[in-house]
């Protein structure tokens, strides 16, 4: 007998300890008062990552809410939201479920940390919000201080240099953790930032399990026609209309003797607006000279087309095919964001790609020296 109870309790102690081992708290506070009463939800990720399901909601008393389960399936990305949130506490709130207790701030600045990798995210969060606010920092004297020339293109450069850090942190943060759910989730987020070398270099550490979500299968579609059209490869044909609504395509300019700055833009993109006139400059410069300018552009609207390409006094040859982000286009080079530069050579073998506008000049003049 004694040794039946001795087994039971030996079974009881394991059950227990797997519970334990499993077992997470998240404990969250808010500014005392203002919420009680509201319900915060715990959400997590549907199936395709695109909307947030709801798993467990609690309510908020004096200033607190607490969750508690499980983590079965190891550590997964959910998000704690309010009831009814202000303007600036409106985001949901990215929470790692893992073994362990996690304590969440929310408020105007919200901060996750006490297990591993809630720990690593919130480290990271923090130095990319810093490196974030210094770029605002350096657009705001931009836009202050945009009749001095010789500024601008310093603040420019320091603009373009704190980018490329925060890039490079971002990457190193999801190589870091590309082979859980958290930085398989920053890369579907954040690849468009990425190059095809360093796009490589994460995909085959992606777990099976996550290979089906349309994000990571988009992921792993730009990798491959980055790697299709990189420098020293010759250029793919885009066909499309133009303005007036005629046929056109990239290779009626491209491998026809002329240097092609291929330019993919669109007439509602802030940064692609800022850039043009830096390309009217080099094409009132160069079009003589062996220099072609092409335009593909993501517009939505043939109507706001035409009106960018009238406001912008583009004069270059323009393609669409009006299906913004879905641009076969863009799709067919891999492109995530703009604007993006291109420039091929006279026979229309890829040169450089990702150029900006001051970029694209340098080339171009070292090209006709």
């Amino acid at each position: 007998m004694k040794k039946i109870i001795l087994f039971l309790a030996a079974i009881a102690i394991f059950a227990t300890s797997c519970v334990e081992k499993d077992a997470f708290t998240i404990k969250g506070k808010l500014p005392n008062g203002t919420y009680d009463g509201q319900q915060v939800y715990l959400k997590t990720l549907d199936e395709n990552w695109k909307d947030l399901v709801a798993v467990d909601t609690v309510d908020v008393v004096d200033g607190e809410f607490v969750f508690k389960g499980l983590a079965k399936d190891g550590a997964k990305i959910h998000f704690i939201s309010l009831d009814d949130a202000p303007d600036n506490m409106n985001r949901p709130v990215l929470v790692v479920v893992e073994p362990g207790q996690i304590e969440v701030s929310l408020d105007s600045i919200s901060t996750v940390k006490g297990t591993p990798l809630n720990n690593a995210c919130q480290a990271f969060n923090t130095k990319s919000e810093a490196i974030q606010n210094e770029m605002m920092s350096i657009s705001s004297k931009l836009r202050d201080d945009s009749t001095n020339t010789g500024n601008k293109a310093e603040l420019e450069k320091q603009y373009e240099d704190k980018y490329n850090v925060w890039t490079k942190e971002t990457f190193n943060f999801v190589k870091e953790n590309i082979e859980n759910q958290l930085g398989v989730y920053f890369l579907s987020r954040n690849f468009y930032r990425f190059s095809a070398e360093q796009l490589n270099e994460l995909i085959p550490s992606i777990k099976p399990e996550y290979k089906s979500i349309a994000r990571i299968q988009k992921v792993e579609k730009v990798a491959k026609a980055l790697d299709a059209t990189s420098v020293g490869k010759t250029f793919t044909d885009i066909k499309g209309k133009t303005p007036e609504g005629k046929d056109i395509a990239l290779a009626d300019f491209a491998g026809k003797g002329k240097y092609v700055l291929v330019d993919f833009w669109a007439s509602w993109c802030p940064p692609c607006r800022a850039e043009m006139p830096k390309l009217v400059e080099l094409y009132k410069q160069y079009s003589a000279k062996g220099v072609e300018i092409v335009g593909i552009s993501l517009d939505k609207t043939n109507e706001d087309w035409v009106k960018g390409i009238k406001n912008l006094n583009i004069t270059w040859p323009q393609i669409s095919d009006l299906k913004f982000w879905d641009s076969e286009g863009a799709a067919i080079y891999g492109v995530s964001s703009i604007p993006h530069l291109m420039l091929l050579d006279k026979d229309g073998k890829i040169l450089a790609r990702g150029l900006n506008a001051e970029e694209a000049t340098k080339k171009i003049e070292e090209l006709l020296k």
